[in-house]
């Protein structure tokens, strides 16, 4: 890693500190990226400025297992907060490789860094993995992350700020500007048309730096929404409550398009107690495009980086590739629908369903449930599916493209926490030429301490 990244670090972290030092607790979050994640948001823990953790037990990675070591800080001064972890595997030859042969696995260990915004500042930032990035309708980019490979995720920004009837978020994956970026812009008025009204016009954009900035294996997206509220007496926004239909257009320069057509459903004005949406959306695409490409395993699934099918280095010996790239992709209608709800700032369900009418296998799926629970207790359940066709073949077998995590965090006798996590995901193989991934199962139960300090 050169010297530059890691600049750009340190002056963003002063920047945060700075503005947390006069700015007010957090409001409502804005709906981008991570700024809602139950995990980071709102954690208050007995609003405790410090919290640290020691831990200690085996795991199993890959293939074998092996002695472990974690380490924990969260600190937090009103709404600026900044967590860090890492786990270090021990063998007798020394430390588990990929997670110690390179000095940005030093910027590995930050969970996230973030300020929120509040009522006197209206701007929202984050240092951290991107997690769950997703651009307008969900066109382009949906729930992109870069942790699917946990071994290989980067260190990435994003950012959000409310100026008036103008919203502005951008994110990118890597603040050395190797892989996805992107960002989008709402214009909101009061403009109404028949029984719309409160109308809004989204701008976004998606490009992939890591790849060449033309020709056929660029990936440039660009995405269009109009949407409004409908309305009755008032303006449905003004009310806990909005209906907004949306019709969408999307587009890779040089591959495919979409037309898309749905609706919102928000209960947005009741804070931590509920914040709920569901999206219902149809998506009618040429060739050569898919909706939310820019996903949960674009980071390694991409025009140049691929899934290797097989559990184990000996069973995909033959190398064949699983997943069907973005150019090989035909035509077809995608039938989408969207829920998260959040409840009292505690508790989360969320569920993606994108079901694919068409040749390829190409539908998604995605579920999060998630709990934070008293004594610093959590839990944690997430899966994302891809290039599987109908509900049969989703209910026959895991496939090659999955990615799951189980993390549960409990008490245990006196001052003693058990901290446990399952993880289906990907590791890179050692290799020349593009990047291959293999799936790789992780189990890593540990005990020790964590403790809240004021």
């Amino acid at each position: 890693m050169t010297p530059r990244p890691a600049r750009l670090l340190q002056l963003a972290v002063l920047a945060l500190a700075a503005g947390a030092a006069s700015a007010q607790a957090p409001a409502v979050p804005p709906p981008f990226g991570s700024a809602d994640d139950l995990f980071e948001f709102g954690t208050r823990d007995g609003d405790a400025p410090l919290t640290v953790g020691l831990f200690g037990g085996a795991a199993y990675l890959p293939d074998t297992w092996r002695a472990a070591a974690r380490a924990e800080v969260a600190v937090r001064r009103g709404p600026f907060s900044a967590a860090a972890a890492q786990t270090l595997h021990l063998t007798a030859g020394g430390l588990y490789g990929p997670e110690a042969d390179e000095l940005y696995d030093v910027l590995r260990a930050v969970e996230f860094v973030r300020l929120d915004r509040t009522a006197r500042q209206p701007l929202y930032a984050r240092l951290g993995p991107a997690e769950r990035v997703s651009l307008g309708a969900g066109a382009l980019a949906r729930s992109y992350r870069t942790t699917t490979a946990w071994d290989e995720r980067t260190l990435g920004a994003e950012a959000a700020l409310d100026a008036g009837p103008i919203s502005i978020a951008a994110f990118t994956d890597d603040v050395r500007m190797t892989g996805v970026a992107g960002g989008e812009a709402t214009l909101r008025t009061r403009a109404g048309v028949g029984p719309l009204g409160g109308l809004r016009l989204t701008l976004g954009a998606v490009h992939d730096l890591g790849l060449p900035a033309r020709g056929d294996s660029a990936l440039t997206g660009v995405e269009a929404t109009l949407a409004g509220s409908l309305r009755g007496g008032r303006f449905a926004v003004d009310a806990p409550f909005a209906v907004s239909p949306f019709v969408t257009a999307a587009a890779y320069t040089g591959k495919g398009h979409t037309l898309g057509v749905g609706a919102d459903v928000d209960a947005f004005r009741f804070s931590d107690a509920l914040r709920a949406r569901v999206r219902a959306a149809v998506f009618v695409s040429s060739a050569r495009f898919l909706p939310g490409a820019v996903n949960p395993f674009y980071a390694l699934s991409n025009a140049d980086e691929r899934i290797v099918a097989g559990l184990s280095r000996s069973e995909a010996a033959g190398d064949s590739l699983v997943g069907t790239p973005l150019d090989s992709l035909r035509g077809g209608v995608d039938v989408v629908l969207d829920v998260r709800i959040v409840a009292f700032g505690r508790f989360e369900a969320s569920q993606y369903v994108r079901r694919h009418i068409g040749a390829d296998r190409a539908s998604a799926y995605g579920l999060r449930l998630a709990a934070r629970l008293p004594r610093r207790a959590r839990a944690e359940l997430a899966l994302e599916r891809q290039g599987f066709r109908g509900l049969w073949s989703f209910l026959g077998g895991l496939g090659d493209e999955n990615a799951l995590v189980l993390d549960v965090t409990a008490p245990v006798g006196r001052g003693a926490q058990l901290f446990v996590r399952s993880r289906y995901g990907y590791r890179r193989l050692s290799q020349s030429g593009p990047d291959r991934f293999l799936a790789e199962r992780r189990f890593e139960p540990l005990l020790g301490v964590r403790v809240a300090l004021r």
